[in-house]
């Protein structure tokens, strides 16, 4: 008999998207699976709607966020195989057998991630179809993996017997449990990217709410960076160092213009350094959506950049002077 696969849902308040995650996850072509639901203290109807399409259901009394949601359910699992996904994401057909597919062909794998698809669950806008796309685009062009992806991604028990589940002490927004978790699976075992397996994403659709969250993440993605530099996760993050680089060079050139005109060039010309940096990605949304989304996608990801810069120099500020933001990450208490 095949393995069984527990597909692990965290959810809180997500009666928008809930229906369309559990049903997706029902459907697949992968017959051995059981799909439980970890409620989060919702307070919608989120756990009666999981309950009435047949989901096992674990119920929190205490919001306590992702990671100790997604801990609890790997406690009631019964798979072999635990298969993580977000409860604003449904799979396509065929993740969950691409997946298993993928450790068939490489039994050295622990763990397997998947990307989102290109386009949304729930179609909101531009701002929403720019976020799809370029989160696809970046997703499928690595090869090499080691940050994990818990919205689509799965890992074999083995993992979770050896080294534990999401460190529970990481809890509110932005703190990249998921991240830590990610990093310290790759740091023992080999793990891969399987672009096969796909899930549809309902993204943020509004600019405020996508600045807000690459800010905090990159807040709390320095002390990661800074622990795990033998696996260079900056280098998987949404936007690469040498983009980084060229919008800050930009935002300089732009305040040396204020004291010389003259001194505008280095604007124009680190904007046209980082045009080329992200050449692949506008390409790929231009043939996907058209020039209109392309041109959005442009000033939508230098924004965002813009953003992630200034999170990663509070980041790298706060590491420096507060030693309980250091000691947060330094070591995993199960």
């Amino acid at each position: 008999m095949p393995p069984l696969v527990s597909v692990i849902v965290p959810c809180h308040n997500s009666r928008k998207t809930l229906a369309l995650c559990v049903e997706a996850a029902q459907a697949q072509t992968y017959a051995e699976i059981e799909v439980i639901v970890v409620d989060d203290a919702s307070t919608d109807d989120s756990a009666a709607i999981a309950e009435s399409l047949g989901a096992a259901v674990v119920r929190l009394p205490v919001n306590g966020g992702a990671g100790l949601a997604r801990n609890r359910g790997m406690a009631a699992a019964r798979g072999e195989v635990l298969f993580f996904v977000d409860s604003d994401v449904a799979l396509a057909p065929d993740a969950v057998e691409q997946a298993m597919r993928m450790f068939d062909d490489h039994p050295e794998y622990a763990a397997v991630w998947g990307v989102y698809g290109d386009r949304p669950l729930v179609d909101d806008g531009i701002v929403e179809r720019v976020q799809v796309l370029t989160g696809h685009y970046r997703q499928s062009e690595l090869d090499v993996v080691h940050t994990g992806h818990f919205a689509v991604g799965a890992l074999r028990r083995v993992v979770v017997d050896r080294i534990g589940g999401f460190d529970e002490r990481l809890v509110g927004q932005w703190t990249n449990e998921d991240h830590e978790f990610g990093l310290r699976i790759a740091e023992n075992f080999p793990v891969g990217r399987a672009v096969r397996v796909v899930g549809f994403h309902d993204d943020d659709d509004r600019v405020t709410s996508v600045v807000r969250k690459r800010f905090g993440r990159a807040v709390s993605l320095i002390p990661l960076v800074l622990k795990q530099r033998d696996l260079k996760p900056e280098r998987e993050a949404l936007h690469r160092p040498a983009e980084l680089a060229a919008i800050g060079l930009t935002g300089f050139g732009l305040l040396l213009a204020l004291v010389s005109p003259a001194l505008g060039v280095l604007a124009v010309a680190a904007f046209g350094a980082f045009l080329w940096t992200v050449r692949g990605m506008l390409g790929f949304v231009r043939r996907s959506a058209g020039w209109p989304t392309a041109a959005a996608a442009a000033g939508l990801t230098f924004l965002y950049g813009f953003a992630v810069g200034l999170g990663g120099l509070t980041g790298a500020l706060r590491y420096a002077v507060d030693p309980g933001f250091r000691r947060r990450y330094r070591t995993v208490s199960m």
